[in-house]
Formats: C-alpha cells, sequence, structure tokens
C-alpha cells in the first residue's frame, strides 16, 4: 500500500461549525481518520509492505497528536508482520524523524538528504526494493536524483520513493524535472508533495499519489491509498483507493431554463437546480464512493436567464446554501456557488446607445469578442488589480475557485465580463425600477 500526503493535526477547513447538521463527526472527517481506514484495509487484504511518501506529519507542534495515531497504525499493521517504511517531506522534515525515533518498527529511509535503499520480502517470498530520499531541511532546492546511486543491484524489482516538485526548477522543495525520472532506475516512482493524485495508471508509473484526504475545495475529485501489484517481471500495477471519508466535486448548473420568475417562485428555482447539481454529482463519482460519507459540492451558475439577478440573489441567502443532499449513507452539501451566468440581453443592441448601459455593454462584447481592443482593456485593469492586491489579504485553501491556473490575462479578462455583465444587469433593473416609480 502506498500513502502519499497525510498531514496528521490537520482538519477539514470551514465544516467545523456544520457537520452535526449532516449526522457525522469532524474526528471522522480527518488525516487520522482517513490514516486508520488505510491501516484497516491493509490488515483486511493482508498487504506485504506500507510506504508513505512524506508529509506525514502537518508541522513539528503537531507531533504530540499525531504520535498516538501513527503510533497506533504502525503497532497494528508491524503486529501483522506488515513493515512501514516512509521518507520525510518539507513539512514534517523535523516532526518525523523525533517520532520515527520513539517508534522502532517505523523506518525512516533517506536521512540527511541521502538515499537509502530497503529490501522487503513478501509473504510469497518474492523481494522488492525500496528506494528513499528525505529531507533534510525545510528547503532543498537541489534535484535529489542527480544523487542517485549507481551501484544497484539490477536483477531486484525498484520502486522509488520520493517527495519533490515535479517540474518546478525555481521551487525550494526539491525540483525534479521529469525527463531525471527517464534514466533513473525503478519500474514507479511514487511522489509526494502535491495533492492531486497523477494518473498513474501507465506501464511505469510516475507521478503523485496525492493527499490521503482532500480536506478542502482545491483537493477535489478522488483520494485515499492506492494498491501497487509487482508481477514477476517487476512491472507495477496501481489501484487507488477510495478510502477517504470526504470529497470536494464540482459541477455546472445551467439556468437558460428558467424564465422570468416572480418573486415569490426565486428561492424555489434555485434550490431545484442547485439540487439538481447535487444529484448530477452523485450519478458521476458513485462508482469511486468507496468509503464517501460527505462530499462538498462546488456549483457553478452557467447560461443566461431573465431571471438571473434574482436568482444570484436567492444563491446569497444562508438558508439556501445550507441545502443538502443524501443518497444512502452519504450526504451532498453545498460548499459554495459560483455565479458564471448572465441575464439574458441583447447587447448588440444595447450596444447602440449612447449612455452607460450602452457604453458597458459595448464593452462587454469587446471582451467576448478579443482582439486588440480587448487586450487593452485587460491590460489596463491588470495594473489597477495588481495594485490593489498589494492591499488585500492572501487568499487561503478556503478561497480556491478552481481558475488559479488559468493565465492572468484570461483569468482578468473572466473577471472583468462577470463584473461588467452584473453591473449592467443593475444598471437595467434601476432603469425599470425608475420607469414604474
Amino acid at each position: 500500500m502506498c500513502v502519499g500526503d497525510i498531514h496528521l493535526g490537520r482538519r477539514p477547513s470551514k465544516l467545523a461549525g456544520r457537520v452535526g447538521d449532516f449526522g457525522v463527526g469532524i474526528h471522522e472527517l480527518t488525516p487520522a481518520a482517513a490514516w486508520h481506514a488505510a491501516v484497516k484495509w491493509a490488515l483486511a487484504n493482508q498487504v506485504d509492505a506500507v510506504a508513505l511518501a512524506g508529509d506525514v506529519v502537518e508541522s513539528l507542534e503537531d507531533r504530540f497528536e499525531a504520535y498516538g495515531h501513527l503510533e497506533r497504525g504502525v503497532r497494528r499493521l508491524t503486529d501483522a508482520n506488515i513493515p512501514v517504511v516512509s521518507v520525510a517531506g518539507n513539512h514534517d522534515v523535523f516532526a518525523l524523524p523525533r517520532l520515527a525515533d520513539q517508534l522502532p518498527d517505523f523506518k525512516l529511509i533517506g536521512r540527511g538528504g541521502k538515499w537509502q535503499p530497503v529490501e522487503l520480502t513478501a509473504a510469497s517470498g518474492a523481494r522488492l526494493r525500496i528506494l528513499g530520499w528525505s529531507f533534510h531541511e525545510k528547503q532543498e532546492r537541489r534535484n535529489p536524483l542527480d544523487e542517485l546511486p549507481t551501484d544497484l543491484d539490477s536483477s531486484l524489482p525498484t520502486v522509488g520513493l520520493l517527495h519533490c516538485d515535479l517540474d518546478q526548477i525555481n521551487s525550494p522543495y526539491a525540483p525534479v524535472p521529469r525527463r531525471s525520472f527517464e534514466t533513473a532506475p525503478g519500474a514507479a516512482w511514487l511522489l509526494g508533495h502535491v495533492h492531486s493524485p497523477s494518473d498513474l495508471s501507465g506501464p511505469r508509473p510516475v507521478g503523485y499519489l496525492g493527499s490521503l484526504v482532500g480536506l478542502d475545495a482545491g483537493e477535489p475529485g478522488q483520494h485515499g491509498p492506492w494498491l501497487a501489484r509487482i508481477s514477476d517481471d517487476a512491472q507495477v500495477t496501481l489501484e487507488h483507493l477510495p478510502l477517504a471519508p470526504l470529497r470536494w466535486e464540482e459541477e455546472a448548473v445551467a439556468i437558460d431554463e428558467i424564465g422570468d420568475l416572480p418573486p415569490d417562485d426565486i428561492e424555489d428555482a434555485i434550490s431545484t437546480l442547485l439540487i439538481a447539481g447535487m444529484e448530477a454529482i452523485h450519478r458521476r463519482i458513485e462508482p469511486t464512493l468507496g468509503a464517501t460519507r460527505l462530499v462538498g459540492c462546488r456549483l457553478r451558475l452557467t447560461g443566461r436567464s431573465a431571471s438571473h439577478r434574482k436568482l444570484r440573489e436567492a444563491a446569497g441567502n444562508e438558508d439556501i446554501s445550507k441545502l443538502t443532499r443524501s443518497f444512502g449513507s452519504v450526504v451532498c452539501f453545498v460548499e459554495k456557488i459560483i455565479d458564471e451566468a448572465g441575464p439574458a440581453l441583447e447587447l448588440e443592441q444595447l450596444a447602440q446607445t449612447k449612455d452607460l448601459p450602452g457604453l458597458l455593454a459595448h464593452r462587454i462584447l469587446v471582451l467576448q469578442q478579443g482582439g486588440a481592443e480587448s487586450d487593452r482593456l485587460v491590460a489596463e485593469a491588470r495594473g489597477a488589480l495588481d495594485e490593489a492586491s498589494k492591499f488585500a489579504a492572501a487568499a487561503s485553501d478556503d478561497d480556491y475557485n478552481g481558475d488559479e491556473l488559468i493565465a492572468p490575462d484570461e483569468r482578468t479578462r473572466r473577471f472583468l465580463l462577470g463584473a461588467g455583465i452584473q453591473t449592467l444587469e443593475e444598471l437595467l433593473a434601476q432603469r425599470s425600477e425608475g420607469s414604474t416609480a
């Protein structure tokens, strides 16, 4: 069994005041709970070894809480003759060695930033080498693969275990270009550090195991440990085990079919849309739910509707955000609603007028169509936004919107479009209200 970043000591974000309403205890959703579930699975399925890819502990301050959970899990495994090996990452560079010194059956390999091979023997008698390297300092700017040993016995199947930053050459966290693995020994390289799991389905898997449980919306999708099967000819096959109790998912919800509704019907309409979104998420992930108890749903409103302004206001209602949907023992809840929809407007017609709504409609069209004028608007806005951001607090994981990896200019363009459409909608609503007063 191969386990990515556990981060013992962390808690799920934005859930402390809500989980009681879901019939789930906060203790059931933590990395500690996921670790104990992984240990239980390993024992029930009689795995030959457990390998941890670093960041087992969130920080040095968390080592006291982490010790109990790690010790109980390691003892249960080693009592069943299942060895446990690990490397240290940047988070637990100081905590994990201290814990390892107190747990004689827990083998921390690669101490001092030096490669260390460890041989394991399966119940079948088959032998395997784990080759590991641990962080020695919080920041490691060298590529660990530059110092790989060259005298390894090639007849013994080898799996590399490493905490590193893949293809980030300026990273302070052991930067490794992917090409370095092409000449490295080993039938597979299992990595820690990035919390999104890689596609490890290839003939020679190289990539991230991902975090054991996603603790915020920035870690969506399936999480859990991996089962590695190693054949007689040293081929490694990996299976992702959905043992995480908490999961985060996202779904687009179209508002196009919502006409111009009276105010009394708006809350029912938005509730129906959000429930449909949660049901769509459940259908999509049902085959890989595994041990999931709770699913945080990020729902994005898309499309165009004459009722968009009223729907947006209703979506901000605190009671609406408390919507849940139960599917057997699994509870889906609304984690966040992001409005990417807009009003049903004839922008070309509005843009013909010379008033403020007309000017705004023209600029929205420019941004939608792209070109030199659009680039100029984006450049001006980026300068203003960059200046404003100097006075704003840094975004936390809780503020993840899923667009952090989009190019800055495109992100700015989308921001301008959203703000422009919302402002235009408000201006037209004020005009309408003024004409009926």
